[in-house]
């Protein structure tokens, strides 16, 4: 029995993860990569890095989309967005979120103290696990200083990806700015609370990302390949 090819051509290639080997991987294969940005300066260091490499491959990097995870939380007014914010964040179980912030720097926090601040971390050249999560990590703790409370609050909901607080209006301009700087192609939604913050965002950031032109109206593809502008690939590819 023969099976038939797929609309897709295969299903498409998405990669997650940002050590050495992971972006070579990336820039070899991938069609989507799943990227872990705190800031846009992170996003735009690896935007660069990752678009030079799949050139390097001797690929279009225009055909591979960089998406770094957004957690947004939309409200009418800034108070209301971060008062969702705060509301997601009393939810926090601390013995897991320790457990977990375990897995991200290969050490046993279950004794840190929530209210000091953070313990030294190694470097990151010293780091033998996951690299793209523990680098976001670094970075919080550099640009903010948090206590260990504080640092599992950020990573919470996301992990440590990009946080945008705010209007409709807000997280727009926040999307636009990273799309048109060079530091994602587009983004994996990560909405915090389901389903009320996808609601949020579909209702409320949507309707103002197709205002500027940066969100389809309509679908003009049947397939996720297709939705993001991809080619079918040729038989035996």
């Amino acid at each position: 029995m023969t099976v038939p090819r797929p609309p897709q051509g295969r299903p498409v290639l998405f990669q997650a993860g940002a050590s050495g080997p992971g972006r070579n991987l990336a820039a070899r294969y991938a069609e989507g990569i799943y990227a872990v940005a705190y800031d846009l300066s992170s996003a735009q260091s690896y935007y660069r890095d990752m678009k030079a490499r799949i050139a390097a491959e001797g690929r279009r990097p225009a055909d591979v989309s960089i998406m770094p995870g957004l957690v947004p939380y939309v409200g009418s007014t800034e108070a209301e967005a971060l008062a969702k914010q705060a509301e997601v964040d009393a939810l926090l179980p601390v013995e897991q979120s320790l457990s977990q912030l375990g897995t991200f720097v290969q050490q046993d926090c279950s004794n840190w103290d929530l209210d000091a601040p953070v313990p030294r971390l190694a470097p990151v050249e010293q780091f033998s696990g996951p690299k793209g999560r523990y680098i976001t990590i670094l970075r919080i703790i550099e640009a903010e200083q948090p206590t260990v409370r504080q640092l599992l609050g950020r990573l919470a909901a996301g992990g440590g990806h990009c946080t945008m607080v705010g209007t409709p209006e807000h997280i727009a301009d926040g999307i636009e700015l990273w799309f048109r700087s060079g530091g994602a192609d587009g983004f994996n939604l990560m909405a915090p609370l389901l389903p009320d913050s996808l609601d949020d965002f579909v209702d409320h950031v949507i309707p103002v990302l197709q205002g500027r032109g940066l969100f389809r109206k309509r679908y003009t593809s049947e397939t996720l390949r297709g939705h993001l502008g991809l080619s079918r690939p040729a038989v035996g590819t």
